[in-house]
């Protein structure tokens, strides 16, 4: 298992494993017609990786060789001063979760997050995603709100509940 910076080259990988992973995930919490439609196509994905600001990051997992997992990180795009980082989207495919690879894509996102002298963190998942919440509770994160206001995606209301790190230090640092 490694975990690497992402290319362009890699935007399709990222869009397989995004889609898989979206639909064995979300499956009982978002319309089935959300989830049918998603495919594999990284088209858009390469061209905005390769035009990806500084302040942004974006990571893949490896198993032999295969990208199994990903995550992409950049500035908060909540107004929160304590926590100025944010993971965007961490994934790994079902048939490699439980293995570590979600464990090393947030270590080396908040490796990341410090280079960029962030030493706070946040991350959003639906709030119904309960495997997942429990995943960033074991990374050490706190449960610090809902947002504010809720979505509506194709009739099913969603609410996002974020987790928070005020200091990364130990993250990137724990082995």
């Amino acid at each position: 298992m490694s975990v690497r910076t992402a290319t362009p080259d890699d935007a399709e990988a990222i869009e397989r494993v995004r889609t898989d992973t979206w639909r064995a995930t979300y499956r009982d919490l978002l319309p089935d017609a959300v989830l049918d439609r998603l495919g594999y196509d990284g088209a858009r994905r390469r061209q905005g990786m390769a035009t990806m600001p500084a302040e942004r990051f974006a990571l893949v997992a490896e198993h032999d060789g295969e990208v199994v997992g990903f995550c992409y990180g950049g500035p908060s795009r909540a107004d929160d001063a304590a926590h100025p980082g944010e993971i965007y989207a961490i994934y790994v495919l079902p048939s490699h979760q439980g293995h570590g690879h979600g464990s090393a894509l947030m270590r080396a996102g908040a490796r990341e997050a410090l280079a960029r002298g962030w030493r706070g963190l946040l991350v959003w998942v639906l709030r119904d995603n309960r495997p997942s919440r429990e995943f960033y509770e074991r990374m050490g994160g706190r449960h610090l709100r809902d947002r504010d206001e809720d979505r509506e995606i194709e009739g099913v209301v969603v609410t996002e509940a974020g987790y928070a790190w005020d200091d990364v230090t130990a993250l990137a640092r724990r082995a």
